[in-house]
């Protein structure tokens, strides 16, 4: 859905209470509350197919190997092994650690959302979610900091609640150039319509320190 088949905008009842609207006017009854791009994991997923696979096929073999009576030596070497191996000894315990590792990474591939590099804007429609890269996000604030006098480079780091800003200046009172900096990279941030507006964290480093 385009923001052109957007649902128009309802108008306000004069006669009732004025209620708090979301993003572009639109109602906090009109939208879901944005979330996260969620990645496919499509590799995650392929890699835990292929192994719950490999050992279902293992053990599909061992069946009915076992049950023709026809089970091969080498298969009869893994099972002696398995069976006289302790779980105290060393190799015992790497396997079982690596398999816990990988199953942990699993897992938290599972439960978080990926895409960190997205960060989801304001909402313009029930059916519309929107993101914004973080570079973008970076660059923009990036260039509002530039613009400032004496300043002569910055660097920014944008997260999903701060955005840190390194800056190197020159002929300028720091006191000042900070308040100048945070009031403008402020209502930057707030121009950009992020659903959630990262904190603004200015460091200057004066040039000579370069």
């Amino acid at each position: 859905m385009s923001v052109l088949d957007a649902p128009p905008e309802k108008p306000a009842d004069p006669s009732g209470p004025e209620t708090g609207g979301g993003a572009f006017g639109i109602g906090a009854e009109d939208y879901r509350k944005p979330r996260r791009a969620w990645s496919p994991r499509g590799f995650v997923a392929a890699l835990t197919a292929l192994g719950v696979g490999g050992i279902a096929g293992v053990l599909l073999f061992f069946g009915i190997a076992a049950r023709l009576e026809r089970t091969p030596q080498w298969a009869y070497d893994v099972l002696d092994w398995v069976q006289t191996h302790e779980w105290t000894e060393k190799w015992v315990w790497v396997g079982g650690v690596v398999a816990a590792v990988v199953g942990l990474w699993l897992l938290l591939l599972a439960w978080t959302p990926g895409r960190r590099h997205l960060l989801p804007l304001k909402p313009v429609g029930p059916d519309i979610t929107a993101y914004m890269t973080r570079g973008t996000a970076s660059n923009l604030l990036r260039h509002t900091a530039l613009m400032s006098t004496g300043v002569l480079d910055a660097r920014v780091r944008v997260t999903r609640r701060k955005a840190v800003m390194r800056v190197d200046y020159h002929f300028r009172d720091p006191d000042e150039l900070h308040d100048e900096l945070e009031t403008a990279l402020r209502e930057r941030a707030d121009a950009l319509l992020l659903a959630r507006v990262p904190r603004v964290d200015v460091r200057l480093q004066p040039a000579s320190g370069r």
